[in-house]
């Protein structure tokens, strides 16, 4: 018996007591307990030799401790050697086989129990419910629970719940949940971790509503399936103080910490979620994760995840994914690329989804190319890997190659979805190609939308969103008044988009209808709704009815607040603003990058230089608000207006971030209004480095020469113009009355009224002319029109 060398010689010493007693079934239930095959053949071989037989109890416990160890074939024969198996036996195998995922073997064995002449009990029909891993199974198991009337049994209904919610059948879990008349907690936190699943938050948060409703008793299950449809940090908290007074965070159970800690990332509280992990005394790669997710910034998420590696735990894709997508900017490129090493190092490179991260990393981090081989590498991506790569060309400007991307991928057996088509929106939105071109592109993006066959609200507020952003509102309206005559269901987010478009074409009826149709739906209360209508009513001119609004909403709605900021500073109301904003800080309400940028638009149409001065020095001061591109350029905006163009420029000298184009132009329009040459070239330079087609860059110079006498200059300029085929783009502007609206270019007479207009027109010049407030020396010449 060299097979028994390395036991324990107390326990051999027992079994061979238990032989030379001639105790054999003892010796045969001692050594099955030991998981020792060796030496449970060879008891069993006495055992049988001896005269004895399996009886069920037996039976029994040698089944289930050979199945628990995955030794199939053992535990089969020993079942198939027992005379008499109960039910308790088969149940052992049955159970064994659903705990390793095989259908197969348990239903051929759940058919034998039944041809056995005995019964299948809550317990088989539980494993039976269990094992099914297609939805044809399921429903096979469903059948046969009903047939033996055990539908009303706990285990089992909850059992087919979780299964049909697995498969993705959501519909059939519920119908099943609603026929379970009990108030079983088993069988609702089924139903609840099933909604959560399939992305059913608003139906997941109901159940565990009415679960405190009904008394029932909640576990760490519960709570950690109903954190994850929570969106609202004060929820988040109260589910945190239920699990505190329940003693579940008493010894740390790291599923709820980590669920806890995930809320509190996806509300925006990183800093709560970093000290939920800071109190766990032994966090697993899931909290190592999600505390990389909470990172403050790239850097401190590089670092964690050097820390990560210098313990024992094993880097999964999922803490791969999280680092790759903090890596979103140039200067972190050469740590993006120690993890790419890393991920091919650990027999990652051709997981899909750490391929997707890789190539979203070097999109965000310009490197196209790079993004462009890992894509090609791959052996089979999926959407993701396609959205990735066109999002990637999208925003580094190269929309020809996001556009052959996207024809690509039409070509391919994976079609485009809402996300694709947000992506080559934005490439058109962001073109700089002609509007001809723009508009190719949208007409082949609204193609794509109407071949969905079923189109859903997710569909129609992409499409809207994308429309809107691409600077196409009046094509989102036309979309919407479509959908809503084809009675497509809407929501909170629909309405807001359409209320931005109608912002953005100043269509206050429009405006009007949508506000009304959001109080009549119930969803006025929605903080996107909320402040998309009283940014509405701003732009559209209406700055009181904004007002009226704006105090009914939710107090700690900051969309809101920074909406009507922005309302009071496009109108010029100054003292408006920042009584608003002195207020937001008597109440507790922080200010963020657009509160500010709307206290600095309006120290710059007021003229306040000390103001803006002392706004833009206490953002980061007082709030932790970094001041970033927009903000500089309020503030050279205001210095350009009241001629300190030396401080303007200044400014720009000491930016930490980079000048843009939009803030070269600022500084050219100041030194055109107050006649500085010099500068005005360096700015001109400038700007016509980063925007070589810029056709104001050479209105605005050749204007400045011309101001100056420089006429030689002027006519260089002009020359340039000529030889770089640059055409000024001519303005535009428009009007709504009674509902169409009006079009009209710089010297149109191609509106049927165009006659009377010229003649208002000319009626105005000479009412402004006779005005003693003009003055004399910037009095325009006009010619008048002639008909």
């Amino acid at each position: 018996m060299k097979g028994l060398a390395s036991l324990h010689s107390d326990t051999l010493q027992s079994i061979k007591t238990l032989v030379l007693k001639r105790l054999y079934p003892q010796a045969l239930r001692a050594s099955a307990s030991l998981f020792h095959p060796f030496l449970t053949d060879q008891s069993y071989a006495i055992f049988i030799k001896s005269g004895f037989i399996l009886d069920a109890f037996l039976s029994s416990f040698i089944v289930n401790r050979f199945a628990l160890s995955g030794d199939f074939a053992r535990a089969r024969t020993f079942l198939l050697d027992t005379p008499s198996p109960d039910t308790v036996s088969w149940n052992s195998l049955i159970s064994a086989y659903a705990r390793f995922r095989r259908p197969g073997p348990v239903f051929d064995l759940f058919n034998g129990l039944r041809r056995s002449g005995l019964s299948p009990d809550e317990f088989s029909l539980s494993s039976l419910v269990k094992a099914c891993d297609a939805l044809e199974q399921n429903e096979v198991a469903h059948a046969v629970c009903f047939k033996m009337g055990l539908l009303s049994n706990g285990f089992v209904v909850s059992g087919l719940v979780d299964g049909y919610a697995k498969l993705g059948d959501v519909d059939s879990a519920e119908k099943c949940f609603k026929q379970f008349h009990m108030a079983d907690s088993v069988v609702w936190t089924a139903i609840l971790c099933g909604f959560v699943w399939n992305g059913e938050l608003d139906k997941g948060r109901e159940v565990f509503v009415q679960m405190r409703g009904l008394g029932l008793e909640s576990n760490e299950f519960t709570l950690t399936s109903v954190l994850g449809v929570l969106f609202d940090v004060r929820e988040g908290e109260q589910v945190f103080g239920l699990s505190l007074k329940m003693g579940l965070l008493c010894g740390c159970p790291i599923p709820l910490n980590n669920a806890l800690m995930n809320m509190y990332s996806r509300c925006g509280s990183k800093s709560d979620a970093i000290k939920m992990f800071d109190e766990m005394t032994d966090p697993d790669i899931v909290s190592w994760t999600q505390r990389i997710g909470a990172a403050h910034d790239a850097g401190e998420a590089f670092e964690l995840f050097k820390l990560v590696l210098s313990t024992s735990m094993e880097v999964n894709e999922y803490l791969l994914i999280n680092v790759l997508s903090a890596m979103g900017a140039p200067k972190l490129l050469k740590s993006g690329k120690q993890i790419q090493g890393l991920c091919q190092k650990a027999g990652y490179s051709q997981v899909v989804c750490v391929n997707n991260a890789l190539i979203f990393m070097y999109g965000k981090c310009g490197e196209m190319v790079a993004a462009r081989r890992i894509f090609d590498e791959m052996l089979c991506g999926d959407f993701i890997s396609w959205n990735s790569l066109i999002a990637g060309y999208a925003e580094n400007g190269l929309v020809k190659q996001a556009v052959e991307v996207f024809s690509q991928m039409r070509d391919s057996s994976l079609q485009p979805n809402k996300y694709t088509l947000a992506s080559i929106l934005e490439a058109a939105a962001n073109s700089n190609s002609l509007e001809q071109g723009k508009c190719s592109m949208i007409c082949e993006s609204k193609r794509v939308y109407s071949e969905i066959s079923q189109i859903n609200v997710l569909h129609l507020n992409a499409m809207a969103a994308t429309l809107v952003h691409a600077g196409c509102p009046a094509h989102a309206l036309r979309l919407f008044q479509t959908g809503w005559s084809l009675d497509q269901e809407v929501d909170c987010i629909t309405l807001s988009i359409v209320l931005k478009a109608c912002g953005a074409l100043t269509d206050l009826e429009f405006g009007r209808s949508i506000h009304s149709l959001a109080l009549k739906s119930g969803m006025s209360q929605d903080n996107f709704v909320e402040s998309a209508v009283i940014d509405v009513y701003c732009k559209c001119g209406t700055v009181d009815e904004a007002a009226k609004k704006f105090s009914n909403v939710s107090k700690n709605n900051l969309a809101a607040w920074n909406a009507m900021v922005m309302g009071y500073a496009q109108h010029g109301c100054y003292d408006e603003v920042f009584e608003l904003f002195n207020k937001m800080s008597e109440l507790g309400i922080q200010p963020d990058e657009i509160t500010y940028l709307g206290v600095l638009n309006s120290c710059c149409h007021a003229g306040l230089v000390n103001e803006a001065r002392s706004y833009l020095s206490s953002m980061l001061e007082l709030h932790g608000v970094a001041p970033c591109l927009e903000h500089y350029a309020c503030i050279i905006d205001l210095f350009c207006r009241v001629g300190l163009l030396e401080d303007a420029k200044g400014t720009i000298d000491q930016m930490p971030v980079m000048p843009d184009a939009h803030i070269w132009q600022i500084l050219l329009s100041g030194c055109n209004i107050h006649g500085n040459v010099d500068l005005g070239e360096v700015a001109a330079k400038k700007l016509i480095e980063l925007q070589p087609e810029n056709d104001s860059a050479y209105v605005l110079l050749s204007n400045l020469y011309a101001s100056a006498g420089r006429w030689d200059a002027v006519g260089n300029l002009r020359r340039i113009i000529k030889e770089k085929l640059i055409c000024k783009e001519p303005g535009s502007s428009w009007i709504q009355v009674r509902g169409p609206v009006h079009y009209f270019f710089a010297s149109d007479t191609s509106h049927p009224e165009s006659k009377e207009i010229y003649m208002k027109l000319q009626t105005l010049y000479k009412e402004m002319f006779a005005s003693p407030y003009l003055e004399q020396e910037r009095r325009v010449n006009y010619e008048a029109i002639q008909f």
